[in-house]
């Protein structure tokens, strides 16, 4: 197969499936991880596919931008309490300790 009818066909994989791992192209189309890397990284040039630790993903589904915490903090908000919830059943009814929080929505 040449090269060009491979990167289409992983190019039709990632959109079906929205992401793809260097080692299952690998062994599907049975060439070597590095002619993978080389294809994906062709892909990548042309916008079709973002490279990630490991594969690829669809160009149109990744994002670099994350949302403000005042975003992420309004949404959701069952989900967190039943979190809180859970988390408050399991601190000890004890008169002294400590609890450490860290920063999260």
């Amino acid at each position: 197969m040449f090269a060009e009818e491979r990167q289409q066909k992983i190019a039709e994989l990632v959109a079906g499936t929205g992401r793809v791992s260097v080692t299952m192209l690998a062994e599907r189309f049975r060439i070597t991880t590095e002619t993978v890397r080389r294809d994906l990284a062709t892909l990548e040039t042309t916008g079709t596919v973002r490279r990630v630790h490991g594969g690829a993903v669809a160009a149109d589904r990744f994002s670099t931008t994350e949302e403000s915490i005042n975003e992420r903090t309004v949404q959701r908000p069952d989900q967190k309490m039943r979190i809180a919830q859970a988390a408050l059943a399991l601190i000890p009814q004890a008169k002294s300790g400590s609890i450490l929080l860290d920063a999260g929505s």
